[in-house]
């Protein structure tokens, strides 16, 4: 019963994990954007960069934010169809033991 819900934990720490979204390849350089400045193996290069290279490394940083903001939308979907899914099941438990113990009421000996 919480396995579902202990599964869909995992997976989304997983994929929180695996996918930083502030990490940006470009020219086979891994940049790392915070805000509005660039950051190179901890050191702000954004001026020292050209502006179409910030406007590239911008514009795949949103493109990235993008992706991970979709990615974490269908994940909560599917953690919220796999809860209601587990209430119902619950619910559908909870009414079978009822109607058992309804049964046991009428019954005379």
């Amino acid at each position: 019963m919480k396995k579902p819900l202990l599964l869909a934990f995992a997976m989304s720490l997983c994929a929180l994990t695996a996918l930083n979204a502030q990490e940006i390849e470009y020219n086979n350089n891994v940049y790392e954007v915070k805000g509005t400045s660039i950051l190179l193996n901890g050191y702000d290069i954004t001026e020292s960069l050209t502006l179409d290279d910030q406007k590239a490394i911008f514009r795949e940083h949103e493109a990235k934010a993008g992706e991970f903001r979709e990615m974490k939308r269908n994940e909560r979907i599917q953690n919220r169809a796999i809860a209601k899914a587990y209430r119902k099941e619950l619910k559908e438990e909870e009414r079978a033991k009822r109607m058992t113990n309804n049964e046991k009421k009428y019954v005379f000996f």
